[in-house]
């Protein structure tokens, strides 16, 4: 192999743009240009990418990897990097790793101890999080939630229970049931809406969920969605989301107060310690 052309050997994973190309990074081209093989879902998503950057005769073997085959597909990939190859996965748009298999390559090739590095780029979850106008120091990234049964139900029990701004990806044949099943548990949780994110379509949207049941069946429901719950206690600045009974029975315990307010903080992380303080302190 030739190694001027090739790169450092390793498992490189790729952001892609979501739908504006202008979004591929100089590095992202370096890496699918300069990479020995490049893996996706599809052999169309990666050829996509062979033909944007005209790569030609010069351009890398392809390889595969999907769910429905990601341990026969890992195993080869894994087999490549083992014999002093480099290769670039790629997801459809986006993340590699991120609500998709690449999760598991990434761990298989760590355990053998083989170089694994990202390229970042683009990431819907982080995108919509960013513009939703949520606090975001810390959130939840729950990805596409279980189609039904009990393991959707468990899913929207821990959602409500996060008060952190949670980040959810839906397609459009379930994102209206979606809305309504989220109306169901709180419906007045205000969520933060971007459909299409990057291409020429376009569109965020952001109210409560009462509102959302609303418009969104009147609405255009074509393409990929990424939604944010807002925290689930809008107050979460002014320490009125512990009630004053547990704010009495901390007092009762008769522990320094100070101790108190960083105790309630632990168990309420969405609340000010300040405010805590003053209301213990009362």
């Amino acid at each position: 192999m030739s190694t001027e052309h090739e790169l450092l050997p390793g498992l490189y994973l790729v952001s892609t743009p979501l739908g504006n190309l202008g979004d591929l990074s100089e590095r992202a081209r370096e890496v699918l240009s300069r990479a020995s093989f490049v893996a996706g879902e599809t052999s169309q998503s990666v050829l996509k990418w062979f033909q944007l950057l005209e790569l030609g005769e010069k351009k890398p073997g392809l390889l595969s990897y999907r769910e429905s085959s990601k341990d026969k597909d890992g195993a080869k990939i894994l087999g490549l990097i083992g014999e002093g190859h480099s290769v670039a996965l790629i997801s459809d748009a986006g993340t590699p790793g991120i609500s998709d298999p690449g999760w598991q390559l990434v761990a298989q090739a760590q355990d053998r101890g083989l170089s694994v590095w990202p390229v970042p780029g683009p990431c819907a979850a982080i995108g919509a999080l960013s513009v939703s106008g949520f606090p975001s120091r810390y959130f939840w990234f729950e990805g596409f939630l279980p189609q039904s049964g009990r393991a959707r139900k468990d899913a929207l029990q821990r959602l409500d229970e996060s008060a952190a701004p949670c980040v959810l990806y839906e397609s459009p044949h379930r994102f209206l049931q979606t809305l309504q099943d989220l109306f169901s548990v709180r419906p007045d949780r205000e969520i933060f809406v971007s459909r299409e994110m990057t291409k020429k379509f376009e569109e965020s949207w952001r109210g409560t969920l009462s509102r959302a049941v609303e418009e969104w069946p009147n609405k255009m429901i074509k393409g990929e969605f990424t939604l944010v719950l807002g925290p689930r206690q809008l107050e979460e600045e002014t320490g009125q989301g512990v009630s004053q009974e547990t704010i009495d029975l901390a007092r009762e315990l008769g522990i320094p107060t100070k101790s108190a307010a960083r105790f309630l903080k632990h168990l309420f992380p969405q609340e000010s310690k300040k405010e805590l303080y003053r209301r213990l302190s009362e």
